[in-house]
C-alpha cells in the first residue's frame, strides 16, 4: 500500500493505493502527477501537463526532475514540493528528496516534515507540525486541530501516562475516560474511530515508534465497541489512511 498526498485546496490529504512493488518511487510520483480519482473532491498539487523527466534513488535520497510546468508561485510550489516529499519519504528506503526542474536544482535533500492527522467529515487531513519527537507531537495533537471542522478529543480528556519501550518501539498511552468522550463515541462512532487512527498515524510518523497502544482508564471499548480493536493492544501504523472511493461518497453525502 502506497500513500499519495493530494490536496483539498487547504490541506494535504493522504490517499492509500495498492501498487506493484517494482519501482515504487517512479510509480508513486507518476500517480501523484496523474491525480486522484474523479469525484473524490481532491486534486493533484502538480499542474496538468507536467512531466516526470527522470527519477532515481541513491543512498536513500530520491532525485526527481520535472518539466518546466512545475508551479512557480510560492504557495503552489510549496504545496507541490510538500506533496512530493511526503509521498516519497513514506516509501521504504527513501529518507530525503532533491527536486529539479529541467535539470535546474529546485531544492536539495528535503526530509519529511512530521504530520498530524485529524479526522474531518471527509476523512483524515494532514497538518504539518514543528514537533521533533512523539511527545511534542502528542501535545500538539491534544491541543486540537487548526480548524473546527476537524475532529479532536473532548477538552476534558487528559493524558494520564506516557510510556515508551525503546526495545519494542512501543508507545503506550493512557487517557482519562470521561462522560463527554463516551457521549462522543456513542453519537459519532465512525468519527471517533477515525480520530484514533489519526492519532496512531501521527505518532508513527516518527520511525522509532513502531506501534502505539491506547488505553482509556482500562475500558475495553468506547461507546458501543466500534473502536475496541484499537484499544488495549499494540497497533502499527494504519496501512489505509483514506480510501479515495469513500472520500467521494462522503463528499456527496455531505452536500445533500
Amino acid at each position: 500500500m502506497v500513500t499519495l498526498y493530494f490536496t483539498d485546496g487547504n490541506y494535504l490529504v493522504p490517499v492509500s493505493r495498492r501498487m506493484p512493488d517494482s519501482d515504487l518511487p517512479d510509480a508513486a510520483v507518476r500517480a501523484l502527477v496523474a491525480g486522484p480519482i474523479a469525484d473524490s473532491g481532491l486534486s493533484s498539487p502538480l499542474p496538468s501537463g507536467i512531466e516526470v523527466r527522470s527519477i532515481s534513488i541513491s543512498a536513500g535520497e530520491a532525485y526527481v526532475d520535472f518539466s518546466a510546468a512545475f508551479p512557480t508561485d510560492d504557495e503552489g510550489q510549496e504545496t507541490a514540493l510538500n506533496a512530493v516529499v511526503q509521498t516519497l519519504t513514506a516509501l521504504p528506503g527513501v529518507r530525503s528528496v532533491s527536486l529539479s526542474v529541467e535539470g535546474e536544482s529546485l531544492t536539495d535533500s528535503e526530509e519529511r516534515t512530521p504530520l498530524l492527522y485529524f479526522a474531518s467529515p471527509n476523512g483524515l487531513l494532514a497538518v504539518p507540525t514543528a514537533a521533533t519527537d512523539p511527545r511534542q507531537a502528542l501535545a500538539s495533537f491534544l491541543e486540537g486541530p487548526p480548524r473546527p471542522e476537524m475532529g479532536g478529543f473532548p477538552p476534558d480528556v487528559q493524558l494520564r501516562a506516557y510510556e515508551y519501550d525503546a526495545a519494542a518501539g512501543l508507545l503506550a498511552l493512557t487517557f482519562s475516560y470521561t462522560d463527554s468522550l463516551e457521549a462522543f463515541a456513542l453519537s459519532a462512532p465512525s468519527r471517533v474511530r477515525l480520530q484514533l487512527l489519526g492519532l496512531i498515524a501521527s505518532l508513527t510518523e516518527f520511525p522509532h515508534v513502531r506501534a502505539v497502544q491506547l488505553d482509556f482508564d482500562g475500558r475495553a471499548r468506547l461507546g458501543m465497541g466500534q473502536c475496541s480493536d484499537l484499544i488495549g493492544t499494540p497497533i502499527r501504523r494504519p496501512a489505509l489512511l483514506n480510501d479515495e472511493r469513500m472520500l467521494g461518497r462522503q463528499r456527496r453525502q455531505g452536500s445533500r
